[in-house]
């Protein structure tokens, strides 16, 4: 379906409290935007959206391997989460966008170079694209011609950030949104019309970081069986990759500032997950007023946790989550060399070019599936 961007969604007027003309930069004058037009896909199983009611209930009755009850980290990506992460990346203290943005300045032209005419670029939890244009520009430099679609979560905040991308600005490059979950594009990208096309699956920010070394492992492996020779789609068509941008910074200090900036920017974000968590569950089961959040650095695992904790013993349908009791909302796991190829083996991605910042932190990974 195609969004006009005179359809575009305001924010909720509940959300007029937080004060988000102060927190968000602006978004260009209605007058530009007024004739663009937003391709976006609705490839949601059943056109249903994401149910975590669930997944919510579980992570508060079980702990987790590490020991931790939890909040699904899929909450924090709710049309307002996603604004205020948006934020976050304009932090001074968050390095790892403008790192990941002086790498695409530098070596955007090389990485195109590396893409094929008429491939299939899928981003993964695409977000903002102020770093994605980067690319697509590049693209656009050497003419040429490809279909990039940025696949989200949020209908709202996929409508919005294409508006500011001006999709109509490219000639060459053509620009597409997904609105869906990571299975439902690989389900997408299995589709016969795209088996015989080239592909790049494009994973920037801090995707992987998220996931446990094994959570990673097992989900690069599932995008490089669907791209690898083994697949229906590679019979015909060789010609894929994958793009992974990775953090290593094991700097203590600049790594617990970048989640716990003096601004409380993040912590903003990471509390909003409790408000998404009672649009899921249909009721307001939690109050943001009985609840801090704490960021952690766990050098033994070279990771940064970032914990919800009730100030108060707080009920939750029969459950009693503890005042003080760390509730596990995302991890963000720093990869060094040996994490690199721990990952690589075990989704069985063969690196194939890497661009990395000047000491060595930060990486844009080209892998072969």
């Amino acid at each position: 379906m195609a969004v006009d961007v005179e359809a575009a969604y305001p924010l909720h007027e509940d959300h007029v409290g937080d004060n988000l003309s102060t927190v968000f930069p602006p978004s260009p004058p209605a007058d530009e935007l007024q004739h663009q037009q937003v391709d976006i896909i609705d490839i949601r199983v059943g056109g249903q959206s994401l149910d975590l009611k669930a997944s919510i209930r579980s992570s508060l009755r079980e702990p987790n391997i590490d020991g931790f009850r939890s909040l699904p980290s899929l909450l924090l990506w709710d049309e307002l989460g996603l604004r205020y992460f948006e934020h976050v990346t304009y932090v001074p203290e968050y390095y790892l966008t403008n790192t990941e943005i002086s790498l695409l300045e530098e070596h955007s032209l090389h990485l195109a170079h590396s893409i094929e005419p008429g491939t299939i670029i899928l981003e993964l939890g695409s977000g903002c694209l102020r770093k994605t244009v980067i690319l697509l520009q590049a693209l656009e430099t050497l003419g040429m011609q490809i279909d990039y679609y940025a696949l989200d979560l949020d209908l709202k905040e996929l409508v919005r950030t294409f508006q500011e991308l001006r999709p109509r600005s490219f000639k060459y490059v053509g620009c597409h949104g997904l609105w869906g979950t990571y299975d439902d594009g690989k389900a997408w990208l299995s589709q016969e019309a795209n088996a015989l096309r080239p592909k790049c699956v494009l994973s920037l920010g801090s995707t992987t970081g998220s996931f446990t070394p094994d959570e990673a492992g097992s989900f690069w492996g599932q995008w490089a069986r669907l791209l690898g020779p083994g697949s229906d789609n590679r019979k015909l068509q060789p010609d894929s990759k994958i793009i992974i941008g990775l953090d290593g910074c094991t700097n203590q200090d600049k790594a617990y500032a970048a989640y716990n900036d003096e601004g409380g920017v993040n912590r903003r974000f990471i509390l909003n997950a409790l408000d998404n968590a009672n649009s899921h569950l249909g009721y307001k089961a939690f109050d943001q007023t009985d609840w801090s959040v704490r960021g952690e650095w766990d050098a033994d695992r070279g990771r940064h946790i970032q914990y919800l904790i009730p100030l108060r013993d707080v009920q939750f349908e029969g459950l009693l989550l503890y005042r003080g009791e760390r509730i596990l909302v995302v991890y963000s796991h720093k990869y060094c060399e040996k994490d690199k190829s721990q990952l690589w083996e075990r989704s069985r991605l063969k690196e194939v070019m890497r661009y990395m910042n000047d000491d060595g932190s930060y990486g844009l990974h080209i892998l072969s599936p």
